[in-house]
């Protein structure tokens, strides 16, 4: 049976992480009309996350107030109320992409993400992915089974919510990776839903 799973799961992979749109920039657009849009599931219902191409979110910055973005890149500007859990770094265009990479080697520990928006202005809430996925499974599903099928493909659990029947938080890398685990487990049809454990900003009226 979970040879069955994870071949299933391979097959859908390549569907993962696939944009919904990804329209041409010019040199001279910025990051205000975000253009690239990534899927993602809560519960049945499909979602929309606009790619912020000048944005990076670090999770894990060094002690004080340290940071392995601001070192790798000493123009990043910390967004306004960018504290605790989470900063976000504004760096130019189109770095982000480079500038996280630039970070995760210097500090391979460290957890860095793309920086997500709930609507395609650069103004909207926004959203980083941390790492981990939280995956309802079907009520059926023993205990056992589950953690035999999470082994099986190599996600460890890191807790289990109390927000429903069988419904459990796993753990993946931090970025693009956790989307796109999440998008490949609730395509395969195996579990109830499966989404990722985001960090979305909080925002006040």
């Amino acid at each position: 049976m979970l040879s069955k799973i994870i071949g299933l799961l391979s097959v859908v992979g390549t569907l993962a992480l696939v944009p919904l749109a990804h329209a041409q920039k010019s040199k001279s657009d910025d990051a205000a009309a975000l253009t690239i849009v990534y899927a993602w599931h809560d519960g049945e219902r499909e979602q929309a996350a606009w790619l912020n191409p000048a944005l990076v979110a670090e999770f894990s910055a060094l002690p004080g107030d340290e940071s392995t973005v601001k070192r790798a890149y000493p123009a990043a500007q910390a967004e306004p109320g960018s504290r605790g859990i989470a900063r976000i770094w504004r760096v130019d265009g189109g770095a982000a992409e480079r500038v996280a990479g630039e970070a995760r080697a210097a500090n391979p520990v460290g957890k860095y993400s793309p920086v997500f928006s709930d609507g395609a202005a650069d103004g909207a809430r926004k959203r980083a992915l941390p790492g981990g996925i939280i995956v309802a499974f079907k009520p059926e599903w023993t205990e056992s089974r589950i953690n035999a099928w999470a082994a099986a493909l190599g996600l460890p659990i890191a807790s289990k919510l109390e927000i429903g029947p069988n419904v459990y938080v796993l753990k993946t890398e931090a970025g693009l990776a956790s989307l796109a685990t999440a998008n490949r487990i609730h395509q395969s049809g195996q579990v109830v839903s499966a989404q990722p454990n985001w960090w979305v900003e909080v925002t006040t009226r």
